[in-house]
């Protein structure tokens, strides 16, 4: 685990902005590496349950707070769980 003060700079896997944020405590999608899309969703956007072996192919990425936040929007209009946001993931909080 990375220093309690640590910030890194990186863009949203979402909408490609640039932002500040503590590299072990942001919302991050798993993405594979082979298909650039999230673990969760198929080709047509629907959703699937991904193996071991995706899971270890993927690299996680980093969602700004905008993102999170629409995100949760829609996860709260479809009753899904919402993502949660751990304090000091973003470093104004």
């Amino acid at each position: 685990m990375s220093e309690p003060g640590l910030i890194a700079l990186g863009r949203c896997w979402a909408c490609g902005r640039s932002f500040p944020f503590h590299p072990d405590l942001v919302p991050s999608i798993p993405i594979d590496r082979e298909t650039n899309r999230p673990l969760d969703v198929d080709a047509e956007g629907r959703p699937r349950r991904w193996t071991a072996e995706e899971y270890l192919r993927a690299a996680k990425q980093p969602i700004c707070r905008d993102c999170v936040g629409l995100a949760n929007e829609q996860r709260a209009a479809n009753g899904r769980p919402l993502i949660d946001v751990l304090p000091g993931a973003y470093p104004d909080e």
